[in-house]
């Protein structure tokens, strides 16, 4: 049953009732800088706020999980750059989900298309910034949950380079996989965020770049969604130029969901085991399966991620990027069955999983409309090209809109 004591009313259900307002005055950092001071954030509940719980989507966890003695440095340093606090924002349980959905908080409402899903695990934060409600808002990715959810609400966001942004004090996922991702409107605030949380400088847009359309990517898109940026390559000139790499999506989507649920069963086995009855029934499964797993099949997995890693160090050279439609459509419709839900997880992972399993930096940005919803397309980078992939994506989207 829905916890709608959690919920904070109205806002789009994107928010939890805790941390929604004014911060405890543990959490406030002193102000080091004013670059983000117009601007609002938002915070997925994953990460610590001093004086808060750190609820993670499931009331059990959130109960026996103690106040926080210190905000997660990402946080941190966002408010200590003057960014004004929101409140945080619903996830998935303990983030295992592309959906969206939440069997205790419910579903965020899309503002793009109330009718779909909003795409999760960040679905409070993706919501919080397409509503408008958060200039900023934080969350997290481990196989999609910042990239799927921009694509479907029409907003920007980005997966870093893993690694590349401090994660002390956030839950994670998968160790291996999780990075801090955010969301914004626009990609001036999204850039204007990576060089707050990762210390560095993005350079000013040029025309000098060039990008590959990898074939095996967007075979897997929709075929309208396909035929549309096929035709909207035009816009590029000169600068597109087909690939066709030798890797199969979907032997890298499976060895990604084997080896994901593999860390998940080391971190939070044992309380999943105690605590089943306390997960919505997708999530409750995802569990369960993350406990069958087998030391053959971690072996093999490991094996196909080391081919990956290597094939996208080819693919990828300094200063070369790929462009591809973010996922494969636009979200399904919230009151789709469950199957159809999980059909359009499993096609998605496929276009996914190459920057999880590698490691690589991707920014996903609004691009069109499929039956009156967003399809985000995606700029993809070699491992720390985040500063690149970031001023290319902003070009990109300069030139296809």
């Amino acid at each position: 049953m829905m916890r709608k004591d959690l919920l904070q009313p109205g806002l789009h259900r994107a928010f939890v009732a805790d941390g929604f307002g004014a911060l405890p005055p543990a959490a406030l950092p002193p102000r080091t800088g004013e670059r983000l001071g117009t601007l609002r954030l938002a915070v997925k509940d994953v990460f610590d706020i001093a004086g808060l719980r750190t609820g993670g989507g499931n009331p059990v966890w959130r109960e026996q999980q103690p106040v926080a003695v210190r905000t997660a440095l990402a946080v941190r340093a966002l408010l200590e750059e003057g960014a004004q606090w929101i409140g945080k924002t619903v996830t998935d349980e303990l983030t295992y989900s592309l959906a969206g959905v939440n069997a205790h908080y419910g579903t965020p409402v899309n503002p793009a298309d109330p009718a779909r899903i909003p795409g999760g695990s960040s679905s409070g934060s993706v919501v919080a910034v397409a509503a408008g409600h958060a200039d900023i808002a934080l969350g997290t990715d481990c196989g999609g949950s910042v990239r799927l959810p921009a694509s479907y609400c029409g907003v920007w966001g980005m997966r870093p380079t893993h690694g590349r942004i401090a994660a002390d004090g956030c839950l994670t996922l998968a160790h291996s996989f999780d990075t801090v991702g955010w969301f914004a409107r626009d990609p001036r605030t999204l850039a204007l965020t990576f060089e707050v949380l990762a210390q560095s400088v993005v350079a000013a847009d040029d025309d000098a770049f060039a990008v590959h359309v990898p074939r095996n990517l967007l075979a897997c898109a929709d075929a309208r969604v396909a035929t549309r940026f096929d035709a909207a390559l035009a816009a590029l000139g000169e600068r597109v130029s087909f690939v066709a790499p030798d890797a199969s999506l979907a032997d890298w989507a499976q060895a990604f969901r084997v080896l994901q649920a593999a860390e998940i069963a080391q971190r939070y086995g044992a309380w999943a085991r105690e605590h089943a009855g306390s997960f919505g029934a997708d999530v409750g499964a995802r569990f369960a399966m993350s406990l069958t797993i087998t030391r053959e099949q971690i072996a093999h997995a490991q094996q196909v991620r080391i081919e990956a890693i290597r094939a996208m160090a080819e693919a990828l050279p300094q200063r070369t990027y790929w462009l591809v439609p973010t996922v494969p459509g636009c979200a399904p419709r919230a009151d789709a069955a469950a199957q159809t839900v999980d059909r359009a997880r499993a096609h998605a992972q496929q276009m996914l999983c190459v920057a999880g399993l590698a490691g690589l930096p991707q920014v996903s940005m609004p691009w069109t409309r499929i039956d009156d919803a967003p399809v985000g397309v995606s700029v993809i980078g070699s491992r720390g090209a985040d500063e690149g992939v970031l001023r290319v994506a902003r070009a990109v989207h300069e030139l296809m809109r």
